[in-house]
Parts: structure tokens; sequence; C-alpha cells
């Protein structure tokens, strides 16, 4: 089974990818098309005296082509995959030129010593080895706490000052108040709490936003918890502690969430959104297991024009095992193995009634009171507008607060037709903002479906 034509475009790192691979993916401009049973191949007319060669594995998908663009995929790899969706009988079935089987064979190798570094163990040192290792790691987590906590006092006195002042005049400061914060805290490691700041400065100057002043005081609120929890972090449990220095800006190596335990699934694509923020461009990619029914988000980033490093499509699952980063309540993984992308075949029901989807957000944030985002699949959801904006109803009648970020109040509306539907989306404790929506047996992500 393959992807389809809207699967396909929405792999594209850009909107400009998309309209080039489109106005490639003609038989005319394309030679020397094949397929095997893992992969497709051919070669793309170029400006340049060589054609250029283009394949993709079909399991992942994967994506290569010997053009010099940046972007991953390209535009001759958009334009190559739609044309197999378009027609797949301009593929011959043949045995893969060298070109394309040594690089499935360099792929094929790298995973498996990928999946053989996972499980061999590090090289064993000398007592002197250790204990230098250890003096050397000591002094630097010292070195860095003592930056964090000093960066903290400063966070908790500007606080305080603010609260002391109160929230009518705090527009009248400028954005450069509040970036002085960040930058302060930047200097002091504490990466994840600058960017809070950052967000809550944003707040004050969104146009339109007419309870910015109440959301600005729950984010301040929620990173004076998290100061004052750093404070007494000893205390916490250990599942706790990853949560809180995660927020404050601590990381946490690919290798070593790798190494933790896995958990299989048929992992369903459900959504993905796009964001940038000085020039780092963001994919946050929601997965849910068919048959545990757990939730996992996948971050990948990107600088500039360069792709994301895997391609992963809306409205695709996959049988395949994925590691959580720790946690009291654990969302973001990686993916340590995947088989063969295949288009949805069902699409999640759980949690019908308002009051079970919030008493499950309550388990959770009692175990992670830091929560920012919790992920529910609502079914029976039916939507229609009013005066007041967009309402959402569930099946027992009660009405779920809409996001006042949602912007396709009335692309739900369109594609519902005032039926029940199946919403996949997440609440951040006052309103639920929609991801997407299956209808009629398939899958709209807002963002890519409905965006030009």
């Amino acid at each position: 089974m393959l992807l389809n034509t809207d699967q396909i475009l929405s792999l594209a790192p850009d909107a400009s990818s998309a309209k080039a691979g489109s106005q490639l993916a003609f038989p005319a401009k394309w030679d020397k098309l094949g397929r095997s049973e893992a992969a497709i191949w051919g070669e793309c007319k170029g400006s340049g005296k060589d054609p250029y060669r283009t394949q993709i594995d079909l399991g992942e998908p994967a994506f290569k082509c010997s053009c010099p663009s940046r972007k991953f995929p390209c535009k001759h790899g958009l334009a190559l995959y739609l044309l197999l969706a378009q027609d797949n009988t301009l593929f011959a079935a043949t045995e893969a030129p060298a070109w394309v089987s040594d690089w499935l064979r360099d792929r094929q190798q790298r995973a498996d010593k990928k999946r053989s570094g996972a499980s061999e163990q590090p090289a064993a040192q000398t007592e002197e080895q250790s204990a230098a290792s250890a003096t050397t790691n000591r002094k630097r987590a010292e070195k860095r706490e003592n930056k964090v906590a000093s960066g903290l006092a400063a966070l908790h006195t500007w606080l305080h000052d603010l609260e002391r002042e109160g929230l009518a005049t705090v527009r009248d400061r400028g954005p450069a108040y509040w970036e002085a914060m960040a930058a302060r805290l930047v200097d002091a490691q504490a990466a994840g709490l600058a960017g809070r700041i950052r967000r809550a400065g944003r707040l004050c100057f969104q146009s339109g936003m007419q309870d910015w002043s109440q959301q600005l005081g729950r984010e301040l609120a929620a990173i004076y918890m998290l100061g004052d929890a750093y404070a007494r972090l000893e205390t916490l449990p250990p599942d706790l502690q990853h949560d809180v220095r995660t927020h404050i800006g601590w990381t946490t190596s690919t290798d070593d969430v790798l190494a933790l335990a896995g958990v299989t699934d048929c992992w369903q694509v459900l959504s993905q959104q796009h964001s940038e923020e000085d020039r780092i461009r963001t994919r946050a990619t929601w997965l849910r297991g068919a048959r545990s029914g757990r939730w996992a988000l996948l971050l990948h980033f990107a600088v500039g024009p360069q792709g994301f490093e895997q391609a992963i499509s809306v409205g695709t699952q996959f049988e395949g095992e994925l590691c959580f980063y720790p946690g009291a309540y654990p969302l973001r993984a990686l993916i340590r193995e995947s088989g063969t992308t295949l288009p949805l075949s069902t699409f999640p029901t759980e949690q019908p009634s308002f009051l079970a989807a919030m008493e499950s957000y309550a388990d959770a944030l009692a175990a992670q009171p830091f929560l920012e985002r919790y992920p529910l699949a609502l079914s029976g959801m039916t939507a229609r507008m009013e005066d007041a904006g967009l309402l959402l109803l569930c099946p027992d009648g009660h009405p779920l607060p809409v996001s006042a970020s949602f912007r396709h109040a009335w692309h739900l509306l369109a594609v519902s037709g005032g039926h029940p539907v199946t919403l996949a989306g997440e609440w951040d404790g006052h309103a639920f903002a929609p991801w997407s929506v299956c209808v009629d047996g398939r899958l709209y992500n807002f963002e890519s479906d409905f965006c030009a």
C-alpha cells in the first residue's frame, strides 16, 4: 500500500517545494523509471548535462537525490513519489541499478550498526579514569547548578516586582522588558525558562486577544512554580525531578533515550504542526498506539531551508518501537525502529464524555503538575457556530471550550456538515485545540489540509 497525493505533499519541507514537486510530476520529465519491492527510482531531466538520479526507500519512506538542493525531501523526490501515486504502471518492475542498490545496502548497514551499537556496552574504564571523569562531571554540574540558581533568584525578584506593580501597565514597558529577563536566563543556562518568558511577553502584544491578562497571569504563575520546584528539587520524586530540569533547560541525549526500554505498537500519525523561531523550524508530530492507546510526541528541528531528518506523513501508521524521554508522565519520544509506512486503517475512539476526558487529564496533572499539553481523541463531537464563535458539543451535550488559537472553525464546520465527528487535539487545562478531524473514514490535518 502507498501514500496518497495529499500524504506525499505533506512531506514537503515547505509550500514552494510541494508546488515545484507537483509541477515535475509528469512522465515526460522522467526517464528510466523503475521499482522493486523496496524502492522506486528514476532520472529527472534538469538544466545540466546529466539528469538527476532520484530514489525512494518506500518502507520509511526515505529519499535521496543527486541534485544540489539542501531541502529534504527535494522537489524531485516529491515528484517521483507523486508519479507513483498517480500511475504505478509507469515504473517497470526490475532489478535495482547499482546506484540504488548500493544506497539501500548502506542504509541497511547503518540501521544494523545503530541497533548493535545500542546493545553494546561501553568500554570499561580504569579506576583512575572513572574517578577523573566523575570529578570533571561533578564540577561541570556544580558550575551549572550555581549559574541556574543565580538566574532563578533574579527571576523570582523580577516576578515579585511585577506582582507588586500589577499587569495594568505592563504593555507600556515594551518587548525589551521581557527580552532582558530572557537574556539573563539564557546566560544562566536556563534556556527553557527563557523561552517561556519570551512567550509570556508575546501575550501582551497579541492583538485581538481578549483574555491576554488572564493567560499572562497563568503563564507567570507556572514559571514561578517551576522556579519554586527547582529550589526544592531533592524533595521531589526522581521522574518529576527530570521534568522540572527539562522545563528549566536541561536536555537528555538521544543515546540515553534510545538506551531505555521501548514500547512496540502500531503507531498512528494523527497530526502535525509546524512553528518557527529564530530560523529554527520545529515540527511536532503526535502519534497514538493503536493497541495501547498511548500518546507520543515526536519533535524534529531544522535550520533555515534544510528539511527534517525523518519523513513522516499524517494519516499513516507503522509498526515500530518508540523510546520515551523519562518523566512523570512521558509524552515525548524517539523512534528506535519502524516498519513499513501504511495508510491509516482506523481512527482512535476514546473518552466519549467530557467528564471522562477531564478525569484522565486530572490523573496526568497529578503525576506531572507542569504538563502544558494533554492529547485527547474525542468521538461524537458536534461543531456549530454561535454568535460568540465556534462551539463544540460532547455527546452528552456538554460544551467544550475551544482555544482562541484555533483558526479553522469554518473548515471544521464544512467537513463535518453539522454531524458528529471524531476530533484529535490537545487540552491545555482551559480550552481544547483540535489538530485533526476524521470524517467518513478520512483524516484531515487542519494545518496541512486547510492551509495554502
